[in-house]
This record gives C-alpha cells, sequence and structure tokens, in this order.
C-alpha cells in the first residue's frame, strides 16, 4: 500500500513537471518576436540577440535592452531596405537620445554603451500615447531602437512604468 503512494504521488509529480514544461515551451513569445512585433520589423535569420530584462512585480514593470548583432552585411542591408521610409533618419532627438542613454547606462550591465545619436536610422514608438491619448512628460511605456550601421547591431530599450 505504501508502494502504491509513493508511485501514485511520483506520477503526480511527473505530470505537474510535464506540463510546466509544456506550458514554457508553447506560451508566451520568444524575444526574437517580442522585438519584431515591437519595432514593426522581421529579424534576419541568424541574427544573436543579448538582452537585460528587469520586467516583474504584479504590474510589469521594467526595463529591457536588448543588442541584436546581425549575421552580415547583406542580412543589414535586408533590414534596412525593410525599415526605409518608416524609421527616422540620423541624427536623433538630441534630448530624447541623452535620456535613453542615460537609462541605457543605469541598466547595461555586460552589454556595452548605447551608440551616438548619428549611427544610424531610429525608431520611436510611445506606447503611452497610443493606450492613453496623451503625451507623458516622463519616458514611460515606450519603444526606442537605434541600427548602429558600422557594427551591425541594433539597440533596442524599452521602458514600462
Amino acid at each position: 500500500m505504501r508502494h502504491l503512494r509513493l508511485w501514485t504521488g511520483a506520477l503526480v509529480l511527473v505530470g505537474v513537471l510535464l506540463c510546466g514544461a509544456i506550458w514554457c515551451l508553447f506560451s508566451g513569445e520568444s524575444m526574437e518576436e517580442h522585438l519584431e512585433e515591437r519595432l514593426g520589423i522581421v529579424l534576419p535569420k541568424g541574427s544573436e540577440i543579448a538582452c537585460v530584462d528587469t520586467h516583474g512585480g504584479f504590474h510589469g514593470d521594467g526595463v529591457l535592452l536588448a543588442v541584436v548583432t546581425l549575421p552580415g552585411q547583406e542580412e543589414m542591408d535586408s533590414l534596412l531596405e525593410g525599415i526605409e521610409g518608416r524609421w527616422k533618419v540620423p541624427p536623433t532627438d538630441g534630448e530624447m537620445m541623452e535620456q535613453f542613454q542615460q537609462i541605457w547606462t543605469q541598466y547595461a550591465g555586460g552589454l556595452g554603451s548605447m551608440p551616438e545619436k548619428d549611427a544610424g536610422p531610429w525608431f520611436y514608438r510611445d506606447r503611452f500615447f497610443e493606450q492613453y491619448g496623451e503625451r507623458s512628460s516622463v519616458f514611460q511605456n515606450c519603444t526606442f531602437a537605434i541600427l548602429d550601421k558600422d557594427t551591425g547591431q541594433l539597440y533596442v530599450l524599452e521602458v514600462d512604468c
């Protein structure tokens, strides 16, 4: 009788772990999908993503920093072609760039520095305005990205608060 309870407990535990693993595999989106959705782009195959994400808690507030390294010049040219006319051309807004540089420096850890404002095309999406119809005086619920044409790296900063 005792062995039956042990086996039953073990099977329940295995079932719970298996369900958890399946849920982790098939729920939510990958970082690549998240960045593509937020930026309105398709990342080239073979792109490498390094990121720092502090999101959590009840409201999911936090900061996401990502550096996407494109595999080569051909892939960067393809991405440039895809964003042409939709992203802004350099230079970025100086005041905006200064604030994003400060946030990046505060959270970047081992990701290195964000490029200068003239590095390449840039993107800004004010999700606070999209949701509430008004501009916020601070950068909250926004997504910023800049493509450094010299290094072939895409820098993404997302703030949610």
